[in-house]
């Protein structure tokens, strides 16, 4: 008996977890109104654009990272020291 009624509320829970999945072809005003612009995350840019946006930006962070830690460790030219005119060979002027 006790097994059969916990059986049964798992059974409810489960149905109660799963929903109803909404009509994406809605027209009424309360579904045109409630989001404008369903494919903007801001105010120009698809959610796809704004994560292009944060990885182009961290791209950079991490290169200017590395360009950082050659000026902090001072391999970012060759070493003034020589009598002689050093030619930089690191493709970079």
């Amino acid at each position: 008996m006790i097994r059969k009624t916990v059986l049964a509320t798992a059974a409810l829970l489960a149905f109660g977890l799963v929903g109803c999945a909404s009509d994406p072809n809605k027209t009424d005003l309360k579904s045109i109104t409630g989001n404008l612009t369903p494919e903007l995350m801001n105010t120009s840019e698809r959610p796809v654009d704004v994560d292009v946006n944060w990885a182009m930006n961290a791209n950079q962070d991490l290169r200017g990272m590395w360009n950082d830690l050659g000026r902090f460790w001072l391999t970012d030219k060759p070493s003034a020291l020589s009598p002689y005119p050093i030619q930089p060979t690191g493709g970079q002027p």
